[in-house]
């Protein structure tokens, strides 16, 4: 319940802000009202007819969910608007003060706790925000409270479809926050609908200038699940630039009595709320008689645990005749049974997984949330991300990427190489820096991945390379040498004495790019398998570098964050959830099977394409025998590993590479004075306690020793991968840059954040055959230094996370990776 459905979201403006005299001139109200509303009176008696003579609203008889008994009945309905007339406002406005309507309170919690916070770290100064649903100022007060403590200066674009309240919400506003010499909020009022104000914000609104939309009151839960993400998605794409952000309210599927008695509190407002909504439709016919009698309707509140949704009803008291006067002198006439039901509104609710299924339909980025003291509601950050990957593991990848995934990819890349860089693409210097010794400088990787492609695609359709030719001799494959020994190293491009200019690079990748959509055009003429299986492994040779540049970018203490994205908040006194020991889950015996049948002589062969290409290290199908074992059911955090090193005096070879050494605030805090290394800052320890750790394999094993544990085998932990993937509990795996920074890990958890270290060691097994486009891939690392890691990082792109087949490896001893572990018992 919400007047969230193009509607004021209250009644009227705060009492205080009323009484304060206007101290500027009458707030702007601009209509911009473009497309058609169906608010007219004809328009709105025709729906009202039409949704009660029309059954297609489906209805479960809760007495009888889940039993034989169940079954799905239709019903009539009256479209929701009708509740939120000038007497409707009013008393859901009387609804928001009663202690049972939880939301509010709530929402105004959030506020109180956290909106300095908000203010400081996501709203730039200059900027413009924008209210979906105009409110009665008692929630945003706290915001624009803020902003002014701040001295930051803001255009507020305040939505409604009611002119008149619009009119004195803003000029009570206005008053009430008169511009001063340190801070200006400027009100202007939109007329007109959620449609017209995107129109209007993306035809009006520099698209340069930071942008915040504020949708509170959790006005999202009036749609269902894929019209709310459809709505976000069209915020993103037609009203939000990249980095701009959308201030969501979501109420939680909280305790079922408390929702029941939020809807149908024993003060009877609620009720009140409701049967209003009959006497509205009256006085939208405007006829003598009542073609509605409320009097003969009792309000139904019923909370549906399954769907996760409110549901209001009008329940007819008596058999009953409705007749409704049309334009045309016609009446129509709707007869009612007693006691059936006529569905007027649903209020969703959203848990964890709903709401990342929500971001994932929206292709929005989640920075945050922030959380009411009862943890009962949540005011949701999202932002419109530089580039997005739809994560699922249920979801089918087709064959061969297609020009729209190279295009996000290409976006990823860019993202990554270029603005975590130096804004400059002049600064030369700075492309030659190598945090990693063992690894070329930034430059070499700017003009590997399209040389690869250049390369691969040139032999694959016989045509010459893209100019200038001789950075194929350059920049064909990189430098992996022996952590050991770093004398030893794999075959490489000849490393030139001066490495080409950022800007001959950048060029070179932009006439590669256009060769290979001319290319991949040929592909979707021509379906050829061998052209197919090049494209398919150029893309996820790039998706494989994206992280190895990262990883570095992280290793390097100039690095900047991702433009376009914001860190999440920080919290000076962060509350650590203290996690129980991770449980050890018994894993049946069985037989593991991994891998796919996808010969690469198959190419030439009439036979049909594969079901999907791999790598040759992922072939053929293989059988991995695993006896009954007892695995953690989750990795090894920060803070558990932190333990263990403080149980060896922080011995120097056990300290992670992924961490880094701050200044302790109080001498006494030790783990104040180490960070972990991120693309935004060193984040204290104690602030990542329950993160993951990313260690090398052979500090993982140290730590395992000392426990009694050892790592698992790689069919282990594909075993339990596969009771994981079942168990359904999959909507917090953390890959696909759904986050740049790995995540509290959870009580059962995979891919969270890393890939897994195994005790497998990287080498040629049974019915391997060395690839004929990439002989090198593997076999130049059948070396018995390297082990298989599974899953994927927070960086690993959805087509290489969501194959089980795809085996990823390392040297034991390379401590940069994004790769964590977990413990079998011994």
């Amino acid at each position: 319940m919400s007047p969230g459905m193009n509607l004021s979201d209250a009644a009227s403006p705060n009492t205080d802000l009323l009484s304060a005299k206007s101290m500027q001139a009458d707030v702007q109200i601009i209509d911009i009202r473009k497309t058609k509303f169906s608010n007219t009176e004809e328009n709105l008696q025709s729906l009202i007819v039409h949704s009660l003579s029309t059954k297609n609203v489906a209805y479960e008889d809760p007495r009888f969910r889940n039993s034989e008994k169940s079954q799905t009945s239709l019903l009539r309905s009256i479209p929701t608007l009708v509740l939120y007339d000038d007497r409707g406002l009013e008393v859901f406005d009387q609804i928001t003060y009663i202690p049972e309507y939880y939301l509010t309170n709530a929402e105004i919690d959030v506020f109180e706790n956290h909106a300095d916070q908000m203010v400081s770290q996501y709203v730039k100064d200059n900027s413009v925000l924008v209210e979906l649903g105009v409110g009665s100022m008692r929630k945003t007060k706290y915001f624009l409270d803020a902003i002014v403590r701040q001295n930051k200066s803001v255009t507020y674009y305040a939505l409604d479809l009611s002119e008149k309240t619009l009119k004195e919400c803003l000029d009570s506003m206005a008053a009430a926050y008169p511009p001063s010499e340190n801070s200006k909020i400027s009100f202007v009022g939109l007329f007109g609908t959620y449609e017209d104000s995107l129109q209007y914000v993306r035809d009006n609104i520099d698209s340069k200038i930071p942008k915040m939309f504020m949708w509170l009151g959790s006005s999202i839960g009036n749609l269902n699940r894929e019209d709310a993400a459809s709505f976000l998605k069209a915020v993103g794409e037609t009203a939000l630039s990249i980095g701009d952000t959308f201030l969501c309210g979501i109420d939680k599927r909280n305790n079922s009595a408390e929702i029941a008695v939020a809807y149908n509190d024993p003060h009877g407002l609620t009720e009140e709320f409701i049967l209003n909504g009959l006497d509205h439709v009256c006085r939208i016919f405007n006829t003598n008689e009542k073609v509605i009698d409320r009097a003969n309707f009792e309000y139904i509140s019923i909370y549906n645990e399954v769907e996760g949704r409110h549901e209001a009803y009008y329940k007819s008291k008596l058999d009953q005749t409705l007749q409704f006067p049309l334009t045309n002198d016609k009446t129509a006439t709707i007869n009612l049974l007693k006691d059936e039901l006529i569905n007027v509104e649903y209020s969703y609710k959203y848990s964890a997984d709903e709401v990342d299924r929500l971001v994932q339909d929206s292709q929005l980025y989640a920075i945050t949330k922030f959380t009411d003291t009862r943890e009962l509601y949540d005011l949701h950050l999202f932002q419109k991300p530089p580039f997005f990957f739809k994560t699922s593991l249920n979801q089918d990848h087709s064959l061969v990427p297609d020009v729209a995934e190279f295009k996000e990819l290409w976006k990823a890349w860019d993202t990554i190489s270029i603005s975590m860089i130096s804004a400059e693409k002049s600064n030369e210097k700075i492309f030659l820096e190598q945090p990693i010794t063992l690894r070329h400088p930034f430059l070499f990787y700017l003009g590997h991945l399209p040389s690869f492609m250049d390369i691969q695609l040139t032999r694959c359709i016989g045509e010459t390379y893209t100019e200038p030719k001789y950075f194929t001799t350059i920049f064909e494959r990189g430098i992996d040498p022996d952590f050991e020994d770093p004398d030893q190293c794999h075959p490489h491009s000849e490393v030139p004495n001066r490495w080409p200019s950022v800007e001959e690079v950048l060029a070179y990748r932009d006439r590669v790019r256009e060769r290979a959509l001319s290319i991949f055009e040929v592909y979707q003429k021509t379906k050829d398998k061998r052209l197919g299986r090049v494209i398919h492994m150029c893309f996820e040779h790039d998706v494989m570098h994206i992280e190895t540049f990262l990883y570095m970018l992280v290793q390097w203490d100039a690095v900047k964050p991702p433009k376009g994205v914001s860190p999440p908040p920080t919290y000076a006194n962060k509350k650590i959830n203290q996690l129980l020991p991770a449980k050890l889950k018994t894993i049946a015996s069985r037989i593991v099977t991994t891998g796919i049948n996808d010969p690469e002589s198959d190419d030439f062969t009439d036979k049909p394409p594969p079901a999907m290409f791999g790598w040759d290290n992922e072939k053929p199908v293989r059988k991995l025998p695993v006896d009954e074992f007892q695995i953690q059911s989750r990795p090894v955090t920060i803070g558990e590993y932190y333990m263990f090193l403080q149980s060896k005096n922080f011995e120097a070879e056990l300290i992670p590479s992924s961490w880094g050494t701050m200044k302790p605030l109080v001498q006494a805090e030790v783990e104040k004075s180490f960070g972990v290394k991120t693309v935004f800052e060193l984040f204290p320890i104690k602030h990542a306690w329950n993160w993951p750790v990313f260690v090398s394999n052979d500090q993982a094993s140290a730590y395992a020793v000392i426990h009694g544990l050892r790592l698992p085998t790689e069919g282990e932990l594909l075993a339990l991968h596969d009771d994981w993937k079942q168990s359904g509990n999959t909507a917090v795996a953390n890959y696909g840059f759904k986050s740049w920074l790995p995540q509290d890990v959870t009580e059962e958890s995979f891919f969270s954040g890393g890939w897994e270290w195994t005790s497998t060691v990287m080498n040629e097994h049974e019915g391997f055959e060395k690839s004929e486009l990439y002989p090198g891939y593997s076999s130049d690392f059948f070396d018995t230094k390297h082990n298989i890691v599974l899953g994927g990082s927070y960086a690993t792109i959805p087509r290489i996370a969501e194959r089980r087949s795809f085996r990823n490896w390392y040297q034991r001893k390379y401590p940069f990776v994004f790769a964590t572990f977990r413990c079998v018992k011994a």
